[in-house]
């Protein structure tokens, strides 16, 4: 047998066969309920009992190979980011989704796969919830809540890298910039500087931003509306409320019913000031009663039939509530959309 400090006083531990290991010593040697198989063994846990409290009537269970979680239940965003962090041993840094929410960039849904970076000498496989790549650039980690994290960008780039949805992947990118945690050119630098593998996807969004997408956009959005059957739009009209002031500049307007189609390129919103612009355009909008209906370029160009049935539905929506005392006049200036 062998003395344990634990606090002040000294617990009694009996090897493999002796007296029970006291819960509070195997508890202190967990990082939030997580303990490596081989700690248990040294601490003098006897691998049966290991065995027969991972079982699925057992009060512990196993969180990954190698890993003991010492509750009998699913574990949190927090404990699976540090399990993949023990996992993958000292040197690895958590990315991607989980690195975000880690930086206060996400919901607790972007730990499902919790991604993690370890150096390139190192082997580690991907299994279960832990997601593992080998790279020669390992980021200079930052310490979120006891882990090691990539820098904001990494975390982005890495994120994008394995996504396979056009519309989430810029919504990702907008919610990151819109929040001023990154850049456009930061996060294009971080993609150049690494592997070219899943970026196709990320720098065709890039540069659709940065090239400035939106006229295109409308331009085939108009287009697409011809098909739609209903009436004709007018286009780039400033809207006012019944006392005469001014709620915004409509880019698809339908009179008739006070509809309002905006084709939402996120070049005009992606820096936390105009994006702030935008939302509360919006809610002018709705406060008035109008109907708004938005789509991204890559709607457009990607789900065309699905545009046309959003469009179709929430006019006939439009059309069955009372038109609200709004009333519309054309402008030539499209910069004042931007700016209200």
């Amino acid at each position: 047998m062998r003395l344990l400090p634990c606090g002040q006083s000294i617990i009694l531990v009996m090897k493999r066969g002796g007296a029970k290991i006291d819960a509070k010593v195997i508890a202190a040697a967990s990082d939030r309920g997580l303990v490596r198989t081989a700690h248990l063994l040294e601490l003098g846990v006897a691998s049966k009992t290991i065995v027969r409290r991972t079982l699925p009537d057992g009060i512990w269970s196993r969180a990954l190979p190698g890993l003991v979680f010492l509750k009998k239940r699913s574990l949190t965003p927090m404990e699976r980011a540090t399990a993949v962090s023990i996992y993958c041993g000292r040197d690895a840094v958590i990315s991607g989704r989980a690195g975000l929410a880690l930086h206060g960039l996400g919901s607790a849904g972007s730990f499902e796969e919790t991604f993690a970076l370890i150096p390139e000498s190192q082997h580690r496989k991907s299994v279960g919830f832990a997601a593992v790549e080998r790279t020669w650039r390992m980021p200079t980690p930052e310490i979120k809540s006891g882990l090691r994290v990539a820098p904001v960008v990494r975390c982005l780039c890495d994120a994008v890298r394995r996504m396979r949805n056009t519309e989430q992947c810029m919504g990702l990118i907008a919610s990151v910039v819109q929040r001023g945690a990154a850049t456009v050119d930061a996060i294009m630098k971080e993609l150049d500087a690494g592997s070219t593998r899943g970026t196709a996807m990320p720098r065709r969004v890039l540069r659709e931003l940065a090239a400035g997408a939106h006229s295109v956009a409308e331009a085939q959005a108009q287009k697409l509306y011809r098909r739609s059957g209903l009436p004709a739009m007018q286009h780039n009209v400033a809207v006012y409320d019944a006392q005469g002031k001014f709620l915004l500049i409509a880019d698809n307007w339908l009179d008739d019913v006070a509809l309002d189609w905006e084709i939402d390129s996120l070049e005009y919103h992606l820096s936390p000031v105009a994006h702030r612009a935008t939302v509360e355009r919006r809610e002018r909008a709705q406060n008035a009663g109008l109907i708004v209906v938005t789509h991204l370029p890559s709607d457009i160009r990607d789900d065309p039939e699905r545009v046309l049935s959003d469009l179709r539905s929430r006019y006939e929506q439009a059309k069955a509530r009372e038109r609200p005392n709004v009333r519309a006049r054309s402008t030539p200036d499209r910069t004042y959309r931007r700016s209200g």
